[in-house]
């Protein structure tokens, strides 16, 4: 099972993190205002994650949904692409990413920007990805008059979403769940698009190159992990009712349904009795945030490998400490968010006693 340091160690991450911390002193305001976005309703973000977002290495995709090849940019135009990113520019334009709607595709030296994809596309390969697999593997000749080779979107989508995260799923959710196939199952995933899209000689040699880069982190010059291999989603509804902000995926991270969530969550009396069977503690540098008599903490879950239309409540859980896991000073985002969100002048309540 993948490891917390594995998930977040890298500069999309911790802007992702950074931006959704914005966005916790933005929902405490509107809680305390009686504001609160509902547990299944869209809005639970801020000025820097309004649209919500999916990051995906960008390698996995040829085309955008018009046929039209991914239209890139440098990360700084008009320059090289030797040895010119930075951490910190590759995190402005990650920033400047989630303004757009649609995917994002992220590449070593370049970044596409509200790239529309073709669902229908991406669908089917997710399902004779999984057809093609188990027919593979198959050592009856006979079907029996069934068709249990057959496999529904849905069903693979079941399987890459928490238990409270339930359908009917959204085109974000859709898109990014079959996407990530090409990491679940990368050469499959490559033989169907050679396939489906009938590349010429020069555009299986790129499509190759982008495709095994893709599957590698992108690493700039002083060695910092720019983004991992894995496809990121910021979703812009709660999905749980003890999370303030957008549910954030991680998906194609290992087996068939494996995949984790991160949120951050009011520390309370039912996040205590989970942590502390799962035989952990928070502590100060666990928190994100405190106010109104509300503390609030980083959690991933990671779930395990399932089967197709499955999905457990099982999961390992870590917590997130800002300042060892990621680097963010929590204080400064703090100032920051206060001012824009004109937290300073809310009337405090007593705390929670939940």
């Amino acid at each position: 099972m993948i490891s917390k340091k594995t998930l977040l160690n890298n500069e999309l991450v911790r802007e992702i993190v950074a931006i959704r911390v914005n966005t916790l002193w933005k929902m405490l305001a509107l809680e305390q205002r009686g504001e609160l976005p509902d547990v299944f309703e869209e809005g639970a973000t801020a000025k820097y994650d309004n649209k919500g977002a999916i990051f995906i290495p960008g390698g996995l995709i040829h085309q955008d949904v018009d046929e039209r090849p991914v239209q890139r940019s440098y990360y700084v135009e008009g320059i090289s692409r030797d040895n010119v990113i930075t951490p910190d520019l590759f995190r402005e334009q990650v920033r400047i990413a989630m303004r757009f709607d649609n995917a994002t595709l992220l590449y070593p030296d370049t970044i596409a920007t509200s790239v529309n994809l073709d669902g229908g596309f991406f669908s089917r390969a997710a399902r004779m990805i999984y057809n093609y697999k188990k027919a593979a593997f198959r050592r009856k000749k006979k079907m029996g008059g069934t068709t249990p080779l057959y496999a529904d979107t849905d069903d693979i989508l079941r399987s890459h979403c928490p238990p409270y995260f339930a359908a009917p799923y959204g085109a974000r959710t859709r898109i990014s769940t079959c996407v990530a196939m090409g990491l679940v199952e990368p050469a499959m995933f490559y033989a169907w698009c050679r396939a489906e899209l009938s590349f010429c000689e020069n555009q299986t040699d790129q499509f190759s190159q982008d495709f095994d880069i893709a599957q590698d982190p992108a690493v700039c010059a002083d060695g910092t992990v720019l983004y991992a291999p894995q496809i990121v989603v910021c979703h812009d509804t709660r999905y749980c009712a003890n999370s303030y902000t957008g549910l954030t995926r991680f998906l194609g991270i290992g087996k068939f349904g494996e995949f984790a969530t991160f949120t951050l969550e009011k520390v309370n009396v039912k996040l205590l009795r989970e942590l502390k069977r799962k035989k952990l503690e928070p502590t100060d540098t666990d928190i994100f945030a405190r106010a109104f008599g509300k503390q609030v903490i980083g959690i991933i879950r990671v779930y395990a490998a399932t089967t197709l239309g499955k999905r457990s409540s099982k999961h390992t859980i870590y917590l997130v400490s800002p300042e060892k896991d990621l680097a963010l000073d929590v204080k400064l985002l703090e100032e920051e968010a206060r001012k824009q969100y004109k937290i300073d002048n809310l009337p405090v309540d007593p705390p929670d006693e939940d």
